[in-house]
């Protein structure tokens, strides 16, 4: 054991109020991401990632924001417009979950194309 001691706490001079507990807790924000129109109809599209092993996409398309220097952080996706329908596989692929010994370069190359694609697609409908 140390043979350090501790001084005791002052004493408050008046009572914590049990509002400030209250209060902080209705300030906390939600870590749920926001489901935005585009995010939302990007399910049932085909995948225009298109990456070897690629499902095609359909149900399992989700919108694959491209992080772009400038764009994004700790905490801050890109916006929408820099996102391609993305299916379940290539994503894994691009955010590195799966390794499917394409170099990172390549990877970047194909997300980029169908973020090329989608707005291809998203200005068509």
């Amino acid at each position: 054991m140390s043979d350090l001691k501790r001084s005791p706490m002052p004493a408050r001079k008046t009572p914590m109020k049990a509002t400030t507990i209250k209060a902080s807790r209705k300030r906390m924000r939600s870590s749920r991401p926001k489901m935005t129109p585009a995010r939302k109809s990007a399910k049932g599209q085909r995948c225009m990632v298109r990456l070897p092993g690629c499902d095609g996409g359909g149900e399992t398309t989700v919108l694959a924001h491209y992080r772009l220097a400038g764009t994004c952080g700790t905490g801050t996706k890109p916006p929408d417009e820099l996102g391609a329908w993305c299916c379940a596989s290539c994503h894994d692929r691009i955010d590195g979950r799966v390794n499917c010994g394409l170099p990172r370069v390549e990877l970047r190359l194909a997300h980029a194309e169908g973020v090329f694609r989608t707005l291809l697609a998203r200005g068509a409908s």
